[in-house]
């Protein structure tokens, strides 16, 4: 019974190890709609911080020279004010030319995320083959049909394991959370494919394809916290608008894309335009067209207020 308690064991650390940003990933985001409570939040939020500051006297030697445009200083009064969401040509512009180029590392978020939709499904797959086989060995209804080649290979999955463990703890010391990440996943993966030839059943567990294990750790590190976001706003964008000016802008041109492709999509009233709004927008249709399934699918969208930190 040795093989079977083993792969209990197994069988709930890889439970435990299998990458939850997978599921994550395939998990669908809300509409543009739904951006503009926690994006007003997240601006009114920032104002209270400023006003907490400025009563503390946290204000920088720089903000308070007279003459001098800080960034400090320039988003204190900007976002103060009510927030401007009039859309014209010279703002879309603007706008799409900072979007634009980030359609392109949205594509491919796309895809890392198909590919780990597609992991998460074999992986569940592998879960419930394992646990039917465990359930049947408990049973009496099975017995374990161990070959020769089995076990040496079982004996050698767990050496590897071993190996891949002190990877993992020396990780976190020599500041290489890539690596770390890496080779848990790996001992994970060994580990579930040890089990499963210990107990002589068939389930396939795959490592997680290379260009998800990418995406996690640059995104997540080996901790599982969120760092704040890189994304990068063109300089004129920066200094024409402010970040939560420009981010809902953007839930506009995404709310104007959204409903164009499909006319039952709910708006709201930041959904809906004036004349003037409508002309510039539809003058622009064919490139906003271009970033509607990012707008829809969710990979190019503000997370939380992280991604609007870098400004």
């Amino acid at each position: 019974m040795r093989a079977l308690s083993v792969g209990h064991r197994f069988a709930i650390s890889r439970l435990v190890l299998v990458p939850a940003i997978a599921v994550l990933l395939a998990t669908p985001f809300a509409n543009a709609q739904a951006q503009f409570g926690k994006l007003k939040k997240i601006g009114a939020d920032a104002i209270k911080d400023k006003a907490k500051e400025k009563i503390a006297g946290k204000e920088t030697p720089e903000a308070s020279k007279p003459g001098t445009a800080t960034e400090g200083s320039k988003s204190a009064a900007a976002d103060s004010k009510p927030v401007n969401m009039t859309l014209n040509a010279s703002q879309l512009d603007l706008m799409l030319a900072a979007l634009t180029p980030m359609a392109s590392d949205a594509e491919k978020a796309t895809q890392v995320r198909r590919l780990a939709s597609a992991h998460t499904l074999r992986i569940n797959a592998a879960k419930k083959c394992m646990e039917n086989g465990q359930a049947a060995l408990m049973a009496g209804r099975t017995s374990p049909n161990l070959t020769v080649a089995a076990k040496a290979r079982a004996r050698q999955l767990e050496k590897d394991a071993d190996r891949l463990s002190a990877v993992v703890a020396t990780s976190y010391s020599d500041g290489n959370p890539r690596a770390g990440a890496f080779a848990q996943d790996s001992m994970g993966t060994m580990q579930m494919q040890g089990a499963v030839l210990g107990m002589g059943l068939a389930c396939t567990f795959d490592f997680t394809p290379p260009a998800v294990m990418e995406s996690q750790v640059a995104t997540y590190g080996m901790s599982g916290d969120l760092p704040e976001s890189q994304s990068s706003v063109p300089a004129e964008a920066r200094t024409t608008f402010t970040k939560y000016q420009f981010a809902l802008l953007r839930e506009r041109i995404a709310l104007f894309a959204l409903s164009s492709a499909d006319a039952t999509v709910k708006v709201g009233k930041e959904g809906v335009f004036t004349d003037e709004e409508r002309e510039a927008l539809t003058a622009r249709a064919a490139e906003i067209q271009k970033l509607q399934p990012y707008f829809k699918n969710g990979t190019l969208r503000w997370k939380g207020s992280g991604d609007l930190s870098k400004w």
